[in-house]
This record gives C-alpha cells, structure tokens and sequence, in this order.
C-alpha cells in the first residue's frame, strides 16, 4: 500500500499531511474502542450557530439548544413516568456491535444549537404556541427546521470527519486502512454532495420565509386519530418509490430531489406532514405511491418511513414495549438501515400503531 512512501511526502490517504505525520507505523497505534470513536466523534463536530436567512453577529449571540420536534405539544405526549423518551439517536453500537436503545430526558430530545433565541421563538411561533390546523404556512416551517436539523447534522459530520479517519484505523493492517479510509473518503464525498443539495434547498426556502410567502412548496398531510406515541423530523432523499421504481440515483452529479417530514399534534391524534419543493419530481412520484396506499396500511408505513428515514425520531416506552420482539427487531433493523430496498416497508402487514387515518390532503 505505502511501502517505500518517503517519509516527507504527502500521505496516501489524502489528508494533506505528510506520510510520517499520518500513517507512518500506523498499524502498531493503539486502536480505539467503538464508544471511544464515538465520543470523540460527537465532540468533534458539536457546532453552534443561527442558520435563520437574517442572521447577524449583532442579533443572534445567544444560541439555544432549539427543538427540531415540537417539544410541549409533541414530545410530551410520549414521556414516561421519568420524563424520559426513547430514541436510537444519535445511533450507537454496544459491545457486540448491535444498535442500542436508549432514553433521552424529553427536554432534551430532539435539540440543536442551530438558532439564537430570538430567531427560534419568532420563526417557530405558528407551529409551537398555535393549534395545528394544516395550514400552508404551518406545514412549510415544519420542513424548514426539519431542513435546518439535517444541514445542522451534515455541518457538524464533515467537521468531525477529519478527526474521525485519523483515529478509526489505528492498529490496522496497511490493507485495512486503505479499506478504512477509502470507505469514509467516499462517505464524506457524499455528506458533502448532501450538505451542498440540502443548503440549495434552504437558500429557495430562505426566500420564502423571509417573504412570508411560502411558494414553490407542497405539502400532504395524513391525520390519524391515536396516540402521538413516534415522532420526528428530518429531510430524506428519495431514490426508490414504494412500488419499487427507481426514482433518481444517489450519486448523481446533479442536485438530488429531498422530501422534508415532521410531525404535529392534532384536536383527535396527530398528524404527519411531508413538504417538497414543487421542482421535486423525484418526492412527487414518492408521495403519490405512499398516498396511493390503502388507510389502514398507511400507519404501519408511516412508523417505518420515520425509523428507516429519519434518524432524528423518538417514541414512547409504552408504545415501544407493547410490540412484539419480531416487530421490535424489524424496527431496529430499519433504524440501522440506510436507503434500504423499497420491499422493507411490506415486511409487517401487523398493525404497529394504534392510529386510525381520518384525513388525507395534500396541498
């Protein structure tokens, strides 16, 4: 792989250190256990900033931990007696690689520090201190934070990446840390390519927000009476429609469709909302495929669209230990999947919610 690499030379991996400052006897380091990675990961890339399109030094000093789901009329609906909720997010692996659980104190799930307080409590305010109605206005600043949530994440991953291959091969093989790095070269490319589509988006949502317009968006909403006991929000880049037509390819070159998602409480239940730019034929041709599905099918994907989709998504104790331990793995196989095959939502026929859909409209 590097044999023979001089010491002063630029090193193989593409850093931009030289060889004895990088991989030079790399194999004899100490490697690091997964949860140390981790940690070091999540350090790394802790950000914070306001990402509202009339940001300013003078205006936004003081950033807050703001919530990407709405945290009183929302979360706490699915607290449990500690005030606690359960979440895969951030994802992390126990000792024997598996996915874990784990709960998060509900004032905290779901926050980033991607707005200043006034910015947060000016923007949010139709969707946090209003009674969900369906308007337009509404269903656009659920994506918009959505949207503002997975550039956040994008931001702070390609901030940690450099820290990350640095420590992630440690005490490999030459061969495994070519593996190693080509793997996370490849990664990062794609962050980037993500982060890139995802701020082109914004930039046309930035315009629309400012105006108090909000054109050049649609939205679905799918109403359900039941118990809010999942929830999420996020943006998501659809590349197969769920009959199984490819819809667009993930490493195009061009500017990949996204389809944003959130969740709202509702007078009878809740409601799940879906926005897309109106140029999106790629989430277009998703929704209607997903919306084509029958009523009583619609709650079982709904939950396995959040977990396959959605990493920022959290749930109720109550709900989560009244499943079956096959549902329990099918969900926790979806949450560790990323993009999997259209098929994965036909899995379960079995009824994953107790939610009966009462409304489906679309504007």
């Amino acid at each position: 792989m590097a044999k023979g690499t001089p010491r002063n030379a630029p090193c193989w991996c593409g850093s931009g250190k030289k060889y004895k400052k990088c991989h030079l006897n790399r194999e004899s380091e100490q490697g690091l256990p997964l949860q140390a990675l981790e940690q070091t990961m999540h350090q790394a890339w802790k950000l914070k900033s306001c990402l509202h399109p009339a940001a300013s030094p003078g205006v936004c000093n003081a950033i807050v931990s703001a919530h990407s789901i709405q945290r009183s009329r929302v979360l706490h609906q699915m607290v449990d007696s500690k005030k606690q909720v359960l979440t895969f997010f951030p994802m992390r692996r126990d000792d024997s690689g598996n996915i874990k659980l784990h709960r998060v104190e509900w004032r905290d799930a779901s926050t980033f520090t991607g707005f200043c307080a006034k910015h947060d409590a000016s923007t949010f305010s139709p969707i946090e201190k209003v009674r969900f109605t369906g308007s337009k206005q509404q269903c656009f600043l659920l994506g918009y934070r959505a949207l503002c949530h997975e550039i956040f994440q994008k931001t702070g991953a390609l901030k940690a990446s450099p820290q990350v291959r640095r420590l992630v091969d440690r005490g490999l093989p030459p061969w495994g840390q070519r593996e190693v790095q080509e793997f996370h070269a490849t990664l990062t490319a794609g962050q980037a390519k993500g982060l890139s589509d995802s701020q082109e988006l914004k930039t046309a949502m930035d315009t629309q927000l400012l105006a108090e317009t909000y054109q050049g968006f649609s939205s679905a909403i799918v109403e359900f009476e039941g118990d809010l006991c999942i929830s999420c929000a996020g943006a998501m880049t659809p590349d197969y429609d769920l009959g199984g037509n490819r819809l667009q390819t993930l490493h195009d070159d061009r500017t990949l469709d996204s389809l944003l998602f959130g969740t709202a409480v509702t007078d009878t239940g809740g409601a799940a909302v879906f926005t897309w730019s109106d140029k999106a034929s790629a989430s277009e041709s998703f929704m209607t495929t997903l919306l084509n599905r029958t009523t009583d099918q619609l709650p079982g994907i709904l939950v396995q669209f959040m977990l396959t989709y959605i990493e920022n998504s959290f749930f109720s104790a109550k709900w989560w230990d009244s499943l079956s331990e096959l549902h329990q793995s099918h969900l926790a196989a979806l949450a560790e999947i990323s993009n999997p095959y259209y098929d994965a939502f036909h899995f379960l026929n079995s009824k994953l919610v107790p939610w009966k859909v009462t409304k489906i409209s679309v504007h």
